[in-house]
Parts: C-alpha cells; sequence; structure tokens
C-alpha cells in the first residue's frame, strides 16, 4: 500500500457526453471512436501538456496537472479538435486544489470540485473555477464567461464558474492558407527601468530571430520588419493585418545586479491562444553565453508547439493545398504504425504533386520509406531503399540549406552500409541548424554503422536536450536502446525499452528491444511473453533474421550477430 500524500494541483475532470445512449445506440462505433480518442487526440495532448493520467473510467477521465495553465490549454486544445467530431462530444471542468494521492488514485477537494464543474459545462466546453480562472494570463480569461456563484452538488460553498465553450471558436476558425507560417519575434522589451539594458534585449532578440530563421517549416519575419515594434504597444490585429503573421513570439526581461528573467510567450494569432510560455532565469556576466542559453531553451520548446499547432489546424479543416497537406501527413506520419505510414506517404505524394519544389514533402516521404525499411512494411527491402535515396536527394536539390533536408538524406544512406556519407551529412545538417534535433539523432544511427556508440550516445543526448518532446521522440529512444546494447549496458537498455513501451505501445521497436534486454539479463521467461504478446502481434511471423536485416547495421556484423542472438534467446524464431 502507497501512503497517502497531499499536494496542490490543477484537476481536470472530463465526461463524454451522452455516453449511455450512444453506447445503446451503436456500441461499436461508439468504443471504437472513444479508442481513437484516446490513441490520437486527448491523450497525447495530456503527455504534451505535461499532465498524467490518474483514472480512466469507462466514459471520462480524471487528469492530474501541475499547472492551471497547461490543464486549460490541453481541454481548449482537446475540444477544439472535437469541435466536428461525429459521435464524440466531452463535458471538461477544471479546479486548483488539495488532493491526496492513495493506492494509485486521488481523492479531495480539487477532485470534487472538478467534477461538479465538469456537470455544468456544455457540451464541447470548458468550465473552470474562479480560483483557476484568476491563475490565467488576460487574453485566455477573455476567452470564458461568468455564469455566476453556483451551488454545486455535495459542495459547501457557492463557487463562481467560467464557461469556455467551441461556439465561439466556430465563428473564429482560422483562415486556410498554401504556404508555410509566418512568425514575427517582437522586440524583447526591457522593464528594469533606470538599470536599462536595451543592447541586451536587442541581442537577445537577434539572436532568437537568427536561430529561427534556420528552420524550414515556418517563415520568420526579418529584424528590420521587427524592430519598428521597439517600445511600442502592440494591437495584435493591426500586427496581422500588416504582416499576415500567424504566430507571435513575444518576451519581456529584467535585469537585478547579475541576472536576467524573461518572461516569453507564443500566441496564436488566429485563435488568440497562447501556445506556451515560460520563464527564463539566468545570469549576465557573458551575454554571449546567455544568448546561446535562451535561445536554446526557446527553440527547443517553439518548434514543436508550432508544429503541432498546425496539425491540428488542418486536423479541423483544410483546403488542400500543399503545405495543408504536409501537416496531415506529419500527424500520421510519426505514429510510427504501418496504416499510418501508408496514409502519410499518400499525403506527401499529393503534397509533392502540388508543389515540385517542396523540401519538406520529399523529406518526410524519405522517412516514410525508412519506416517501411525498419519494420519490413515494404514488399521489397532493395525497391524501398532506393525509394528513399531518391527522396532524400530531391529534398536536398529542393533546397541546398535545408538542414531537414540533409538530416532526412543522411537517414536514407544509414540503409546501404553508407555510414561515412550519411554521417557526413548529418553533420552538414548540424552546421546549417545547429538547434536541429534531428541531426543529431541521424548522425547517431550512422554510427550504428562506425560501431562509435559512446559519442553516439553523446549525440543523443544533445538531441534530448534540444528537443525532450520532440516528434522523433521514438527514434531517440530506439538509436539510444541499440547503442546501450553495444555498449554492454543491458540494464540501461531495458530502462529505454521500457519507456519506449510505455509511449509507443504500438511500435514494434521498443517491443523488440525490451525482449532482448530481458535475454541478454536472464529474463528468458519474461523475453519470451514479449515476444509471443506483443512482437508477434505487431509483426506476424517475424523472424530474428529479418530483425537484423531491417536495422541498419551497415557492414557492422558483429552488431547485428549480437542483436540477433539476443532475439533467437528471447524466443523469437531465427
Amino acid at each position: 500500500m502507497i501512503m497517502p500524500t497531499r499536494k496542490l494541483a490543477a484537476v481536470l475532470s472530463a465526461d463524454i457526453v451522452g455516453y449511455s445512449k450512444l453506447m445503446g445506440k451503436d456500441e461499436t462505433g461508439t468504443l471504437a471512436a472513444l479508442r481513437e480518442l484516446r490513441k490520437t487526440t486527448f491523450e497525447p495532448l495530456i503527455i504534451e501538456n505535461n499532465g498524467h493520467v490518474v483514472k480512466r473510467m469507462g466514459d471520462g477521465w480524471l487528469v492530474e496537472f501541475v499547472s492551471i495553465v497547461d490543464a486549460v490549454k490541453c481541454a481548449i486544445d482537446v475540444q477544439e479538435l472535437l469541435m466536428d467530431h461525429e459521435i464524440i462530444k466531452l463535458r471538461i471542468g477544471i479546479h486548483v486544489g488539495d488532493i491526496v494521492h492513495e493506492d494509485e488514485d486521488i481523492f479531495g477537494d480539487g477532485v470534487n470540485i472538478a467534477s461538479r464543474l465538469q456537470e455544468k459545462a456544455k457540451p464541447g466546453g470548458v468550465a473552470v473555477s474562479a480560483f483557476a480562472h484568476n491563475s490565467l494570463d488576460a487574453l485566455t480569461r477573455k476567452n470564458f464567461e461568468s455564469i455566476g456563484l453556483t451551488q454545486l452538488k455535495n459542495i459547501d460553498q457557492k463557487i463562481e464558474i467560467f464557461n469556455w465553450s467551441n461556439c465561439v471558436l466556430a465563428t473564429k476558425k482560422s483562415p486556410q492558407r498554401s504556404e508555410r507560417p509566418l512568425l514575427i519575434v517582437l522586440p524583447f522589451s526591457e522593464n528594469s527601468g533606470p538599470t536599462s539594458n536595451a543592447f541586451l534585449a536587442e541581442g537577445l532578440t537577434d539572436a532568437v530571430i537568427t536561430g529561427l530563421s534556420r528552420f524550414s517549416w515556418f517563415t520568420t519575419l526579418p529584424r528590420y520588419t521587427t524592430y519598428q515594434y521597439t517600445g511600442k504597444a502592440v494591437n495584435v490585429d493591426q500586427l496581422q493585418l500588416d504582416h499576415s503573421v500567424n504566430y507571435i513570439l513575444e518576451a519581456g526581461m529584467r535585469t537585478s545586479g547579475n541576472r536576467i528573467r524573461i518572461n516569453v510567450q507564443l500566441l496564436d494569432v488566429d485563435n488568440r491562444q497562447p501556445l506556451w510560455s515560460d520563464q527564463i532565469d539566468d545570469f549576465i556576466d557573458d551575454p554571449f553565453m546567455l544568448e546561446d542559453n535562451v535561445t536554446h531553451t526557446i527553440l527547443s520548446e517553439l518548434t514543436t508547439r508550432l508544429l503541432g499547432a498546425e496539425e491540428r489546424r488542418v486536423f479541423i479543416g483544410t483546403d488542400g493545398s500543399a503545405w495543408d497537406l504536409m501537416m496531415q501527413g506529419r500527424r500520421l506520419l510519426w505514429r510510427i504504425n504501418e496504416i499510418d505510414t501508408e496514409r502519410a506517404q499518400e499525403l506527401f505524394f499529393q503534397a509533392i504533386n502540388l508543389d515540385l519544389h517542396s523540401g519538406i514533402g520529399q523529406s518526410d516521404l524519405a522517412w516514410t520509406y525508412f519506416f517501411q525499411r525498419l519494420f519490413g512494411w515494404g514488399q521489397d527491402y532493395e525497391q524501398v531503399t532506393e525509394k528513399a535515396i531518391a527522396a532524400g536527394k530531391k529534398a536536398m536539390i529542393a533546397d541546398d540549406q535545408d538542414a531537414y533536408a540533409f538530416a532526412a538524406a543522411a537517414t536514407s544512406r544509414t540503409l546501404v552500409s553508407e555510414g561515412k556519407y550519411a554521417a557526413q551529412l548529418a553533420r552538414r545538417a548540424i552546421d546549417l541548424n545547429c538547434n536541429l534535433a534531428s541531426g543529431y539523432v541521424v548522425l547517431a544511427m550512422s554510427l550504428l554503422q562506425t560501431g562509435d556508440s559512446e559519442q553516439a550516445i553523446r549525440q543523443l543526448d544533445t538531441a534530448f536536450e534540444l528537443s525532450p518532446r520532440d516528434p522523433m521522440r521514438s527514434i531517440m529512444l530506439g538509436a539510444r536502446g541499440i547503442h546501450y546494447l553495444l555498449l554492454g549496458r543491458i540494464d540501461d537498455m531495458m530502462t529505454t525499452a521500457e519507456l519506449l513501451t510505455h509511449e509507443f505501445p504500438d511500435m514494434p521497436t521498443g517491443w523488440r528491444q525490451l525482449a532482448a534486454a530481458y535475454a541478454g539479463a536472464g529474463r528468458l521467461e519474461d523475453a519470451k511473453h514479449i515476444i509471443y504478446s506483443q512482437v508477434l502481434r505487431l509483426m506476424p511471423g517475424h523472424t530474428a533474421t529479418e530483425a537484423g536485416r531491417q536495422l541498419p547495421f551497415g557492414n557492422n556484423e558483429s552488431a547485428r550477430q549480437l542483436w540477433v542472438d539476443l532475439l533467437v534467446k528471447a524466443g523469437l524464431p531465427k
């Protein structure tokens, strides 16, 4: 029994509207829709917003967040995505209060009030308490309307309730666009009064703009456009009218002695919702190091948040443009299962046909072929490999300054025993954009062929540091697990594989590595159970020889044989 622990937390309670009626009308269809919701929408967004599912009920969830901002953002993201869902509608309630953890469950006023608030939410809406509402920023608070003091069932005192409803959002749907999104970085505001460090604010603004300009997934307005807003109050509507921007990054800084505090926020202009905010504390003894640290912190979050917002936007609706098709494809690509990979591939083909010079489309297409080769989803290994290489070449030709294109091309080259060339391409990607996590990931993959696993682990550590919530996280974990194996670090491989299976249960990589790690640790019964219950479920008829052929070991035959032998020992047919 786990001893009870008490703390303050944000609690989200979600319930499916009319669940019993839906089940009575179409049980099979309702359960299928619920499984899809859990897998692709609700629970991924909880993870993205730093939440933890405490309890799953048949018709709802109880979720704990450290931050009320994260809880509300998660709720609104979910409701936006479900706006046009044909079956599922949710009511969501959120409150901040005391909770008690006991035996993998939570209790307390925070839970009770959140559950009662959920009952007061409109279908497709979010209801929050006044305490939670007061904790939000001014822009988010404007999207909630008070329904006054309300007596909740079994709650002693009346509580003021604020409602958010997507009926308002429906009139504010994002305008369709055919090009990559446009981002503006407003000049960092300096709020330290007489100890003004305007030169430092300017340097930080320049550093962030320069770092963002190296990413091909969005366009960043140049500094000469940005600096006309120095020291001015900016009207978002006017900014959108003047420059058609889709996202705004703004930051304010204060200094005291040798310390600096920077508050930063990324705003989605189309729906006026903050996508991300953070507080950065640092020292100003070395301005250049400060610029590097701040740029790293912002870029590690901003790129993932922005791409996630674009993928959610096209999930709601698209005009079929090349960019929207690519974002639809990316939403499927990193789920890494056979069906979604094929669907993503089709969308990338459509995008490329609309935009023949689309380097991003070719890069992502190369990744689909890599997955088909890695997991045996293609009918012909050689043919799939050739297609991956061709897509990588076209990506580099389309834009010889696109770091992501070189990373994709390097990935394809790991499939044909060209580890040294793949490493060259990966290093070129890093030279073009030292903040691109995929460059370091692919470099680590190429080192699988040269046997330098110690260096590979260092490259992967850099990738995780740059982008801890990167869409490529599953590939990062998988590469780390294999390199741990080659270093003889079986316990570390096991820990990594367990994490991978927990986060990506439908991806074969984690299960194969977990079985191999169990075999390496002498836990043969556990290894065999994983092989028969998971690996062969996801890959019927799979063999150890095939697994050795699929991974990009190149000419590193000793590594390949170690992998094959462990899988055979785990119970996978040779």
